[in-house]
């Protein structure tokens, strides 16, 4: 598998960087636009991450490891799903990183998700985060 098909998507959220922070590592915030997703883990390098729940009806289980924790500016994992039709391998993990970069109106959150098996998952990939990021700015823009 290539790493070079990657999904980068970003948007512009007018709240401080604590707020928009906050709506990554809560898992109360983060099941509402991950589509209901439990969210488990300690957000400690090297601890693992499970999200589960389900989805159109299917249940689904997708675990990583926090790879790096820098509050207020970086956070990324390694993610693997149950309902990718690959095992569950190291190759076959992708990494999510989300940067938070202040700006004039507000705070940029950008999202990377590389290792993405091909250009038609890259693209749904692009769509998926685009609507997560949204759903994200009007949480957190609503609580500001």
């Amino acid at each position: 598998m290539e790493r070079e098909h990657i999904s980068r998507t970003s948007i512009v959220i007018q709240a401080s960087r604590a707020d928009v922070w906050d709506a990554l590592v809560n898992p109360a915030t983060a099941k509402q636009y991950f589509f209901g997703a439990n969210v488990d883990t300690d957000w400690q390098v090297g601890s693992p991450i499970t999200f589960s729940g389900a989805f159109n009806g299917n249940t689904y289980y997708e675990k990583g490891t926090v790879l790096q924790c820098m509050p207020k500016k970086l956070l990324q994992y390694s993610h693997w799903s149950d309902l990718e039709p690959l095992p569950d391998r190291p190759e076959h993990y992708r990494n999510w990183t989300f940067e938070l970069t202040p700006q004039d109106a507000g705070v940029l959150l950008a999202v990377t998700e590389d290792n993405i098996p091909d250009e038609a998952k890259r693209a749904r990939s692009d769509e998926f985060w685009a609507g997560v990021l949204a759903t994200i700015k009007e949480i957190v823009e609503a609580k500001s």
